[in-house]
């Protein structure tokens, strides 16, 4: 059992116990979106993107959740293998000088005595000056790493998408569609930890929709492009994560095609903006995006210390 601990301010911390405290964590998201421009915390997608494909089974134990007086969760820790992402409301951040300190204890703990690599990292958007001054006091330097955050308006109907011949778009069929699914994803991001299980952990995330789980199918028959767009209901907002083309089938269009399918269904759906994160702006993506309509809306940094015993 994890000791709970009171601070000045009074907030009061606890691990992860349940699909409860999984619920109180998605709606501490869906409050917190429309509050800040870049959003302060990651979506619902993200979330359900997350638990579905970790390689952790035991990640859900170690989040951290941080509660005010009255019951309200206002913060939550999402650990990775040497990072942290740090979920809060914007009108509580002073929690957040409390959560630095815990992360670092818990992965220190965590740290095989002989491990040689310790550098935690802690992520934050390059326009945050409330964490980043936090972490550069706390001895942290920003790093070239980062993902930049896409948003799109689909106030209009999106333009249709437009397929080289022989090549067709539809949503998966759930469980026969299951291992064509999956190895679409493994080819277009070879070398891949996705599975089948992973996958149908995602077809069972309460954000999930079957009709937004698009692939695009060759003339052969085989999947050759896929992308899941998630969609937030109360905020009229939709993720595409992931994107992906297999290889074979690269620089004919697909993900262009696939993702103004998505838009077009999101639009039906009454969304108002879609958003696609890339890795820095380098990348596939960090080209796609822009090409496509997407407009640069922030980008989150990491941030990296080196924790010696």
């Amino acid at each position: 059992v994890h000791d709970c601990f009171l601070m000045n301010t009074h907030y009061t911390n606890r691990l992860y116990r349940d699909e409860t405290d999984y619920e109180q964590m998605r709606t501490l998201l869906r409050d917190t979106y429309p509050l800040t421009t870049p959003t302060l915390n990651c979506t619902l997608g993200d979330l359900d993107w997350w638990r579905a494909t970790t390689n952790d089974p035991q990640v859900l134990s170690k989040v951290q959740l941080w509660f005010d007086p009255l019951g309200l969760l206002v913060a939550f820790t999402w650990p990775g293998t040497n990072q942290i992402d740090v979920m809060v409301r914007p009108n509580h951040r002073i929690v957040e000088q409390a959560i630095l300190p815990r992360a670092e204890l818990d992965y220190r703990q965590a740290l095989a005595p002989d491990a040689t690599n310790r550098s935690f990292r802690y992520w934050s958007y390059e326009v945050d000056t409330v964490r980043n001054t936090m972490l550069s006091e706390h001895g942290y330097t920003r790093t070239a790493d980062f993902f930049t955050f896409h948003t799109l308006p689909l106030n209009q109907l999106p333009e249709p998408p437009l397929l080289p011949a022989g090549y067709t778009i539809r949503h998966v069929a759930g469980e026969a569609d299951l291992e064509a699914r999956v190895a679409v994803h493994r080819a277009a991001f070879h070398p891949s930890r996705m599975t089948v299980e992973k996958h149908r952990n995602v077809m069972a995330s309460p954000t999930y929709r079957p009709e937004l789980d698009l692939v695009v199918v060759a003339p052969d028959g085989t999947f050759a492009a896929y992308t899941i767009v998630w969609l937030d209901e109360v905020n009229r907002m939709g993720l595409f994560e992931p994107v992906g083309c297999h290889p074979d089938h690269q620089r004919r269009g697909l993900a262009t095609a696939l993702m103004r399918e998505g838009m077009y269904r999101l639009h039906a759906l009454g969304a108002t903006r879609a958003h696609v994160l890339s890795w820095r702006d380098d990348s596939a993506g960090g080209f796609l995006y822009p090409a496509i309509g997407f407009a640069v809306t922030g980008k989150i940094y990491a941030w990296e210390k080196n924790l010696s015993l």
